[in-house]
């Protein structure tokens, strides 16, 4: 009965104004119908003509001359890790055994000194988890690197590192009696700048004292929908803090909140895509708490969840559908909230859509385009 109930209002909020409360947001792309037959055909094919040979490697995936990057098989050692989604990715089988490649933005990527696969928006990662560092390996941007492990988790990304800071962290390892990888943590500016709450002082990382030097901004939180178009993002809102990652739940909105107001602080406004992957024992009274945190005055918009109903994934779609019903709900009761009818208008572009949920490689200018539409709309509603 609480299902329905919450469906119901969804569905009002969804085809209602409110002034005080939710705005749906309803505009249109007059370029939609023309780039609709540009939408990736390859994905349907058993190869990715997308990757050449290096970067078909970095994904752990066998690629073939004349045909391209394998879609389901691996190279020795290694087994299929994600499939279906025109990001296909192997890993590296047995217990020191990793993915090829990470979900780490590409500004971060490239300060880490690893190669960007913008094919599948990943960061090559080497999956050999054995040894702590390793020599002229492909997933460095200069060979002459020194690729070292860390743990591949925020603000502790394996980077590369270019001869000469070998030289010198390795000093200061053997004089501070500990391990290059520890010194290059403490030193490395790369990991610092995404470590929440710490910035460089006098070269090594440290808690910040104080608020942040530039609080504030514009944060869009999300998963890996939005997290494929951040490219195309950072260039259109280049002052936005783009924290998108694929994975990622809704019940993971109130810790990345707590991140930006640690990096940032307080954010001045707050755009929001989750909702398509599901989380057991989450509530909708745990999910009204967290956006209870946000002060009344900082302006919300929420892309509203969409999955397509495909063989097999019945209960995703129905969390996905409770959520979104959870989101309009919420968003009916706050002000200066605006909801952008992304269900709706995904299911009027299936074919750009890879798996019913994520954006083809071709089609992620055309998500990106659609949030920053979304949200001028949204603004020009709310009176900012």
């Amino acid at each position: 009965m609480r299902r329905v109930v919450t469906l119901v209002l969804a569905l009002l909020c969804l085809t209602t104004a409110l002034v005080a409360g939710a705005t749906t947001v309803t505009t249109g792309d007059a370029a939609d119908a023309a780039e609709a037959a540009a939408s990736n055909r390859g994905a349907a094919s058993a190869y990715d003509t997308r990757l050449g040979p290096g970067e078909c490697r970095l994904t752990g995936r066998v690629y073939v001359p004349g045909r391209g990057c394998s879609r389901d098989r691996c190279v020795p050692g290694s087994t299929l890790w994600k499939f279906g989604t025109d990001a296909e990715l192997c890993e590296q089988r047995g217990r020191k055994g990793d993915i090829w490649a990470q979900p780490i933005a590409k500004p971060r990527c490239e300060r880490l000194g690893r190669v960007w696969l913008a094919q599948i928006n990943a960061c090559a990662s080497n999956p050999d988890r054995a040894r702590t560092r390793m020599r002229d390996v492909p997933q460095c941007t200069d060979r002459r690197a020194t690729y070292l492990n860390h743990a591949e988790t925020e603000g502790s990304y394996d980077e590369c590192l270019s001869p000469r800071k070998v030289r010198v962290w390795s000093r200061a390892a053997r004089k501070e009696g500990t391990t290059l990888a520890r010194v290059a943590l403490e030193r490395g500016r790369a990991n610092c700048a995404y470590r929440g709450g710490f910035v460089m002082v006098d070269g090594l990382c440290t808690e910040r004292q104080g608020p942040p030097a530039e609080p504030g901004g514009v944060v869009l939180i999300g998963d890996s929908v939005s997290w494929r178009a951040q490219d195309e993002l950072a260039p259109r809102e280049p002052d936005w803090v783009l924290d998108s990652k694929p994975g990622r739940r809704l019940d993971e909105l109130g810790t990345r909140l707590d991140w930006m107001r640690a990096e940032h602080g307080e954010p001045d406004a707050v755009i929001v895509q989750l909702g398509t992957n599901h989380r057991r024992g989450y509530s909708e009274a745990d999910f009204d708490a967290t956006l209870a945190t946000l002060p009344a005055d900082v302006p919300v918009m929420f892309l509203l969840p969409y999955r397509e109903r495909t063989p097999g994934n019945a209960s995703q779609v129905r969390a996905t559908r409770t959520y979104a019903g959870w989101i309009a709900a919420a968003a009916d009761q706050r002000p200066l909230t605006c909801l952008a009818d992304w269900p709706s208008y995904a299911a009027k572009h299936k074919s750009r859509l890879v798996d019913g949920a994520h954006p083809r490689a071709s089609a992620e200018e055309w998500y990106a385009r659609y949030v920053v539409r979304q949200w001028n709309a949204c603004g020009s509603q709310l009176g900012r």
